[in-house]
C-alpha cells in the first residue's frame, strides 16, 4: 500500500518528518509530492523546488527513514480545480490514499473517490511554515522547529537573507 503527502513544505519542518514516519508506520511506501512547485522567490513559496526536495530528502535520510520507501517530486498547481484529481493520478506515481487535513482538498478527492485519511498533526500550531518563515526574518528560535538538516540548508543558501528580502519587496511577480 502506497500513502500519499502533498504539501509546499516551505520549509519542511518537524511536523512534516511526524507525519512522514506515521504514513511509513502504516503504509508500505509513501509519495511526498511538493505541490506549487512551480512557485519560488515569493514570500508564501520562498524556496525553489530543488531545494525542498533536498530538505526532505537530507532530512529523511538523516532521521533513519528507509529512503527506498520514500518517493519525492514536485507536481505544479492544476489550475482547472474539477480536473485535479485525475490530474493527480496522471501526474504522480500509483497511489492507494491520501494524507490530508485540509477540508477542501478532502472534498474534491472524495468526489473522484479517492480515499483520504485525516492524520493526527503534531501540534499544527507550534509546527506551521507561515510560522517558522516568519520566525527565519524576525531570528527567532526557528531551528527548534525543522529538522537540523533543514536548518543546515537554510543556513547555506542565505535562506534568512533571501526571506528578508522578500518579505521587505513590493515587487510581486505572481500572486497565487
Amino acid at each position: 500500500m502506497r500513502g500519499l503527502m502533498m504539501g509546499r513544505f516551505q520549509p519542511f519542518h518537524l511536523g512534516h518528518l511526524d507525519l512522514v514516519k506515521k504514513i511509513l508506520d502504516e503504509c508500505d511506501e509513501i509519495i511526498i509530492a511538493i505541490t506549487s512547485s512551480q512557485f519560488n522567490y515569493l514570500e508564501k513559496d520562498p524556496f525553489t523546488s530543488g531545494e525542498r526536495i533536498e530538505m526532505i530528502h537530507n532530512s529523511l535520510k538523516d532521521s533513519d527513514v528507509d529512503l527506498s520507501r520514500c518517493i519525492v517530486t514536485g507536481i505544479e498547481n492544476q489550475f482547472n480545480i474539477a480536473t485535479w484529481a485525475s490530474y493527480l493520478k496522471a501526474s504522480l506515481p500509483h497511489f492507494d490514499k491520501v494524507y490530508s487535513g485540509n477540508e477542501y482538498v478532502s472534498m474534491l478527492l472524495a468526489d473522484s473517490e479517492i480515499k483520504v485519511v485525516q492524520p493526527a498533526f503534531l501540534d499544527r500550531e507550534k509546527y506551521n511554515a507561515t510560522r517558522i518563515r516568519s520566525m527565519i526574518i524576525h531570528d527567532e528560535n526557528w531551528q527548534n522547529y525543522v529538522p537540523n538538516t533543514v536548518s543546515e540548508f537554510i543556513d547555506k543558501i542565505n535562506g534568512r537573507k533571501r526571506l528578508k528580502i522578500i518579505s521587505q519587496s513590493d515587487t510581486k511577480p505572481t500572486e497565487h
